[in-house]
């Protein structure tokens, strides 16, 4: 089952790249950056639960309303920084046209979004091999459930691949905020499946992922200028 869902996850993460960055598919180093995303998983979700959830807890922040949105906001910081972190090094040391950084950032975006979710995936094609009576408990609902996990794939590919752009322009800051409030606004949305009904919720988060794609991907042949150094915001 574990293979079967990273399969899943690296076809999803494809369909996503495929348009952002295809011209780049035969540079070793886009690959690498796909794998070097994948490995920041782990690291950035071992500082969320090492660093700010027991600040978090020393705080007093509940895990719901305003507490539960700092902590969805400050997660989602994390991600954008650990992902978009082997493209700034990348890109500033072997000076790499603006045209790789964006293709460099959906390539990171890619590999975190694929490693975060072939475990969702996974666990969906676990339960839905056990015989008990659960909403993935049948093929049809696992399946649904699993192709909504493309969703935050393509999310994640977009994110890194505009903050990548926004970089090479010197907007890094601003970059890592617009995306940090684009996640921060899936995430809520993800969380208020229990408000909005499970199938408004995963139809209202897919709207806005694709959304954010298509808007990224209308800015990947925009001119843009090399930065000159490491960009700072």
């Amino acid at each position: 089952m574990r293979l079967l869902a990273v399969l899943i996850a690296a076809a999803f993460a494809l369909i996503g790249l495929v348009p952002l960055a295809r011209s780049a598919f035969r540079q070793p180093t886009f690959w690498v950056m796909v794998v070097i995303g994948a490995f920041v998983v782990p690291i950035a979700q071992l500082v969320t639960r090492t660093v700010w959830e027991p600040a978090a807890v020393g705080l007093g922040l509940p895990q719901i309303g305003v507490g539960l949105g700092v902590t969805l906001l400050v997660t989602a910081l994390v991600g954008e920084v650990f992902k978009v972190a082997p493209v700034l090094i990348v890109g500033a040391m072997t000076e790499a046209p603006p045209r790789d950084w964006f293709a460099y950032g959906a390539a990171a975006g890619a590999g975190f979004g694929l490693f975060a979710e072939q475990q969702i995936i996974g666990f969906a094609l676990e339960v839905a091999r056990l015989a008990f009576s659960t909403p993935l408990s049948t093929p049809a609902t696992a399946a649904v459930a699993i192709a909504f996990r493309f969703f935050p794939i393509l999310a994640h590919t977009a994110t890194t691949a505009f903050v990548a752009w926004a970089a090479s322009r010197g907007w890094l800051g601003r970059g890592l905020i617009i995306a940090t409030l684009v996640h921060l606004l899936l995430g809520v949305i993800e969380r208020g499946q229990g408000s909005l009904g499970t199938l408004l919720a995963r139809l209202l988060f897919g709207a806005v992922a694709v959304f954010l794609f298509l808007s990224v991907w209308s800015l990947r042949d925009q001119p843009q200028r090399r930065p000159s150094r490491l960009p700072a915001g």
